[in-house]
């Protein structure tokens, strides 16, 4: 009897032994079996590199090589009017303030000023010292009379060989499109709005050539084209740039001949009184 009692204790410690034989084998393929589904989750999200869009890149450098500057003040410049068949060639001077003001003063003889026109961000006042007049009006008045909307920072930009996006505060780069332009070798960066469409051309070194502003609803056009650049105190800037505005009814061009231009110094702008002069619209400043 004694000997069928221990027989049967071993028999439940053999039976005990080998269940935990099974439970331990158990816990190590679901160990592996678990730690493979890990690895199968692991592989199956792999790393995708993000192709850069290269009309990012493109204005990247064009803006690395434009000119980066808080002041600037054009002391020799020379200037040339046409308004149909009327032209005018006068001698000038430009101070600008970085997204802020840009004073052009017109000096016809040995440095009098006759013509003085301040931009700043919301308003366009010319005075005209000779007949004692002032013309006062804002940016709208490019899109009614030309038909091309644009702003300070705008006008800003292509008096400066910058890029920028038309009707926009910030450059859209996203929804800009590289283009090759085969006769020149140069690259043209299209941006588009409701109702403009904009062509920068730039040459192989990065610098603008040529903005061209065009109206959707008419054949308004606005074409700015830069030429002769010069390293002037480590900024890369045109020594000559030309303005033209072409509608079916008017043609005007304003061609800058920049002979000395100094960048970051102080540089004062007072505006100029109104009190003395008279108010007149700007119109008629044109059908002289």
């Amino acid at each position: 009897m004694k000997e069928l009692v221990v027989s049967s204790r071993q028999s439940a410690v053999c039976s005990l032994q080998f269940m935990f034989k099974i439970y331990s084998f158990a816990i190590v393929v679901l160990a592996i079996i678990f730690s493979g589904c890990k690895t199968v989750k692991n592989i199956s999200k792999p790393v995708v590199d993000k192709i850069p869009n290269p009309v990012v890149q493109v204005i990247e450098q064009i803006q690395n090589n434009q000119p980066q500057f808080k002041t600037a003040s054009v002391s020799k410049m020379a200037l040339e009017l046409q308004l149909g068949e009327r032209k005018l060639n006068v001698s000038a001077t430009c101070k600008i303030k970085n997204d802020s003001a840009l004073f052009l003063s017109i000096q016809p003889f040995l440095g009098i000023e006759m013509f003085k026109a301040e931009f700043t961000t919301d308003s366009i006042k010319v005075f005209d010292k000779m007949n004692m007049r002032y013309y006062a009006t804002n940016y709208s008045y490019f899109r009614n009379r030309f038909g091309v909307s644009v702003d300070f920072q705008g006008l800003q930009s292509l008096l400066t060989a910058r890029f920028f996006c038309v009707e926009h505060k910030n450059i859209s780069s996203d929804s800009c499109t590289l283009i090759a332009s085969m006769p020149t070798g140069n690259n043209i960066i299209n941006f588009e709005t409701k109702n403009m469409i904009q062509k920068t051309e730039i040459d192989q070194k990065n610098s603008i050539q040529q903005i061209t502003l065009t109206t959707r609803k008419s054949n308004y056009q606005l074409q700015t084209t830069y030429s002769d650049y010069l390293l002037e105190n480590g900024f890369n800037f045109p020594q000559k740039i030309s303005l033209k505005i072409r509608s079916q009814k008017t043609t005007a061009s304003c061609d800058f001949s920049i002979l000395k231009v100094i960048f970051n110094t102080d540089i004062k702008f007072i505006p100029t009184s109104s009190e003395r002069f008279t108010h007149a619209d700007l119109d008629q400043l044109f059908k002289k």
